[in-house]
């Protein structure tokens, strides 16, 4: 077992560790505050007209509150802090989000129509005569001298009696307009559709894959294609190649009834949900002017914090003021991030408090604030068709139409949206495939990036009807699935080659051996018996493989050695609960001798230091500093496969450089390949165990004159494939799956102005098949599979889940506890998602009034009595993840585990009971209702 680590002790004792334990003295900062309270639009429907100023002074007399400093607008405006716009290119590319008042002059003809929003939206603050871009959308920026009067104001003005008759935020009713709120009515035929504007879509994606003769068709190649954009403003090249998508999602609709298939046609609703980390945003930040350049300094718990910084940076960018303005981004570790902290526009908010304050400034979120404000996941309408042959079950082609609720703001819904029509097929090898995904402009809350990234939303719809579809062809469900699954070398949705380690089929089979399978029909026959009809129980089984990464994933880590030997890592990586500062401890064991006894997370400004930076940019000849890419998110179960490997490269080059060559001269010989560490000492056959501690004091000793390495710094960058290239260090030269390096000869490691950056080989340091790589969007997979039984309380609608499996594909586990934990706190998340969790679509899930009282989450009792089942697919030996490249053998998990939990349980109602549920949550109502069809 790993050390304690980071904040674990002070999490038993007490102490101060999350962003919400602290205040501006604790940092050394001045300790008087504001305390931040951000009013917000109760309207998206008609225009904001501005505050009602003697009605808001008699509030805050009534309540006794000393009136507080108000930014607005206006004085956003004044000094220049507004919000990013894009503008559409000659050919049209950039598509305009709806929006009644684009907040610029739309007579000027050079702008008219040519308006898109950024991620953030058109507005920080809704300035009077506009439509704010979504209900609960910042009018007003209010900052309190006293922390009990934000509280006393925030409990008064979500009083809904209070603000009948006498509001204090003023609207024109005769402006009312209607706006897209409900997506579930707006697409599903069943529930009285509403027409879908062109304008209300953010944004579409298209995976159109033929393999019809004379049609043939795929992403790759014809990447952005779409078959519906074929008017004369479409350039001449991109048309042509949209009409040939045209025709081949025509001659894959032809092509069923050609060759007699028969046809599944399904309609499945996700809803909204919150990510319900247990600490709620909050933050602190103050405008330092005490010495030379004035510094924001930002503290706070993010799980972005390279997008933070580079947002608070083109945020000061556009001020008026000739005078710069340094960003310093503190974090904190997290109390639950699931991405929902990815891209959250909390930091905006809480820089433009403290830059219109003379004090250190507070916001903290309380959690009406977080459901009304925060990150959501996107509902989701799928209609899918499946064409099959019914003699033998053979897939023929996916027709898929996703369509995802955006809510007011653009955020990350366009790659949640295609990350979900690439995984509208699920693990299956489908001949044809005509999937089509749209983001839709809604007046809800924004939603973006939260565990699984729009893969949940698929797998509960594939998975259900593959299993239907098992039904109809009479045979066993897993083993329907067998051979009709992706696997390496196969042939994703877009038209690419899955080059890289899939284990899926492992998993089916591994299930359909279990006795929870395989003793199903058994046990339901004994609950018919004793529940005399009333307590149907019954197993499904659903299964996925999940993309890890981004795509594109860059990831900076730091690893150095002191003269006693304790090693300290350093890493952009955050610590959200997930184990993140144990991994990488434990990391350096097999490479240095021992864990990390320090681990310093959420590292910035140490990486960007001048003489060691990298220069964000593509691979370029003549630029052996650039990158595309800094470094990620923590999101996308980056933690192994990306994290690990950048420390264990780190932890590579200090032995190769620094503890190898003493070893060397102790031992007067060359390191012999069996070396090997035990019990903190480097031992080989026939020679004197070397303990870490004389090995680094000799590297320290000698480090200056000899050129030795007590320290390194790495930059990794993966798109499909590392980067790579050769860095000498001293008189060794050596091939390394990185793209920067710096090096410490001794020294103080607390002092990065001592190490010395190293210039790689290669200044475009891919193979042929990392230069393919920007065409792929996904590449590395983990799989998993649930079974799950469940009891189903026929006269009240009750679902039970009385045991459950998970089959994971998780590569050579790092650390067993963390794993496990993992795997329980996914199966947590997806049941929440499966049986409760539920945000009413605008302007019910939006009226400041949400908290867990109207928010079921799941507790202990949900889960299954005896536990989660855990049955691990092991990497045999000698095998590795990538098919080239580093010897990667971790993958991470996190979101594969909660995707297939919804479709595992909608399969096991439908062993039970026969009937099939599509719509999320599956509420009592909803289950009783699907037992009368």
């Amino acid at each position: 077992m790993p050390p304690f680590l980071g904040e674990r002790e002070d999490k038993v004792r007490g102490n101060k560790i999350y962003g919400r334990d602290f205040r501006p003295s604790d940092l050394q900062w001045p300790s008087e505050c504001r305390h931040v309270h951000l009013l917000r639009a109760t309207y998206a429907d008609r225009k904001y007209l501005g505050l009602d100023d003697q009605r808001l002074a008699e509030v805050f007399s009534t309540l006794g509150i000393e009136p507080p400093r108000i930014v607005q607008a206006p004085d956003l405006t004044a000094r220049g802090y507004t919000a990013p716009y894009k503008l559409k290119d000659s050919q049209g590319k950039s598509r305009t989000v709806a929006h009644p008042d684009k907040g610029l002059d739309l007579n000027d003809p050079a702008i008219r129509g040519s308006v898109a929003p950024e991620m953030f939206g058109l507005y920080w603050l809704t300035p009077p005569g506009a439509y704010a871009d979504h209900i609960g959308q910042p009018v007003a920026i209010l900052l309190f001298r006293k922390a009990q009067d934000v509280r006393k104001f925030a409990t008064w003005s979500r009083d809904p009696v209070r603000l009948e008759g006498a509001p204090i935020l003023r609207f024109d009713a005769s402006s009312r307009i209607e706006r897209q709120q409900d997506i579930q009515r707006l697409v599903n035929p069943l529930m009285g559709p509403k027409p879908l504007k062109e304008e209300a879509i953010y944004g579409a994606t298209h995976f159109i894959r033929s393999q019809v003769e004379g049609d043939e068709f795929s992403f790759q190649g014809n990447k952005d294609h779409d078959p519906d954009a074929l008017g004369p403003s479409v350039p001449p090249e991109k048309r042509k190649i949209n009409l040939a998508a045209r025709k081949a999602r025509e001659a894959i609709r032809r092509s069923v009834s050609e060759e007699g298939m028969t046809v599944l046609r399904r309609t499945f609703f996700s809803q909204s949900i919150d990510p319900m980390f247990m600490e709620l945003e909050t933050g602190l930040a103050w405008v330092d002017r005490t010495s030379g350049t004035p510094v924001l300094r930002i503290a706070a718990g993010t799980q972005s914090p390279r997008k933070d910084k580079e947002n608070l940076e083109a945020l000061t960018g556009l001020a008026t003021t000739n005078q710069p303005l340094e960003i310093e981004l503190k974090t904190f570790p997290i109390g639950g991030g699931f991405g929902g902290r990815d891209l959250s526009t909390f930091s905006i908010y809480l820089a433009l408090a403290a830059l219109f304050a003379e004090t250190p400034v507070r916001l903290a979120f309380d959690r009406y604030e977080q459901f009304l404000c925060g990150i959501k996941r996107h509902a989701a309408v799928l209609q899918n068709e499946i064409a099959y042959d019914a003699t033998d079950g053979t897939l023929h082609s996916l027709d898929s139409l996703i369509y995802m609720d955006g809510g007011g703001v653009l955020n990350l819904t366009k790659p949640v949206v295609q990350l979900c029509a690439l995984h509208a097929a699920g693990p299956y090898n489908f001949k044809h495939n005509a999937i089509s995904g749209y983001g839709i402009s809604t007046d809800s809350a924004p939603a973006g990036s939260m565990r699984g990234f729009g893969i949940p939303q698929a797998a509960f719809a594939i998975e259900s009807m593959i299993d239907e579809i098992s039904a109809a062809v009479k045979q066993d469900p897993i083993r329907y699935r067998l051979d009709k699954l992706l696997a390496t070398g196969s042939v994703d949705v877009a038209g690419f080659e899955l080059r890289h380690h899939l284990d899926t089929e492992r998993i089916c089979r591994i299930a359909v051996e279990e006795p929870l399978w395989t003793e199903r029909e058994a046990k339901r026959e004994q609950y018919e018996v004793k529940g005399n009809g009333l307590v149907k129980y019954g197993v499904g089984f659903a299964c996925a493989m999940q993309a890890i990464g981004t795509s594109e994933d860059a990831v900076f880590a730091e690893v150095s050695i002191s003269p006693a030997g304790e090693v300290t890592v350093r890493s952009t990586a955050i610590e959200m609960g997930q184990g993140t500062d144990t991994s990488l401890a434990i990391t350096t064991k097999p490479l240095l001798g021992r864990d990390a006894s320090r681990v310093v997370l959420g590292v910035l400004g140490r990486f960007d230091a001048e003489h060691i930076r990298l220069n964000k940019g593509a691979y370029t000849q003549g630029q052996p500093r650039n990158t595309p890419k800094l470094d990620n998110t923590m999101s996308a179960s980056v933690t192994a496969f990306f994290h690990i490997h950048a420390v264990q490269e780190a932890a590579q080059v200090v032995f190769d450089h620094g503890l190898k060559p003493c070893a060397e001269v102790l031992w007067g010989q060359p390191v012999p390949e069996t070396a090997r560490w035990e019990d903190g000492k480097l031992v080989a056959p026939g020679l004197r165990p070397l303990s870490v501690e004389e090995l680094a004091a000799m590297a320290h000793a000698r480090a200056k004159d000899a050129k030795l390495c007590t320290g390194a710094i790495v930059h990794t960058y993966y798109r499909n494939e590392y980067a790579r290239s050769e860095y000498t260090v001293g008189s060794t030269t050596r091939t390394r799956h990185i793209d920067g390096l710096a090096v410490l000869h001794g020294g103080d490691p607390e002092d990065v102005g001592n190490y010395q950056h190293i210039t790689r080989a290669a200044d475009v340091p891919y193979d042929a098949d990392g230069a393919d790589a920007k065409h792929h969007i996904r590449s590395v997979y983990a799989s998993v599979g649930h079974l799950v039984a469940v009891t189903v309380n026929t006269r009240s609608g009750v679902i039970d889940i009385v045991d459950a499996m998970t089959i994971l594909d998780a590569g050579e586990v790092h650390h067993q506890k963390i794993v496990e934990g993992q795997v329980d706190g996914g199966f947590a998340m997806g049941l929440g998602m499966t049986l409760l969790e539920d945000i009413p679509p605008a302007p019910v899930g939006v009226d400041g009034l949400f908290n867990l009282h109207r928010y079921p989450v799941p507790r202990a009792t949900h889960m299954p009595p005896k536990g989660i089942q855990l049955r691990l697919v092991t990497l045999p030996e000698g095998q590795q993840i990538l098919k080239s490249g580093p010897p990667i053998r971790k993958k991470g998990i996190a979101e594969a585990v909660m995707t297939t939990v919804m479709p595992a349980v909608a399969n096991a109602v439908a062993h039970a009971t026969g009937a099939r549920l599509t719509i999320l949550p599956f509420t009592q109502k909803r289950v009783l209702e699907a037992l009368k069809s």
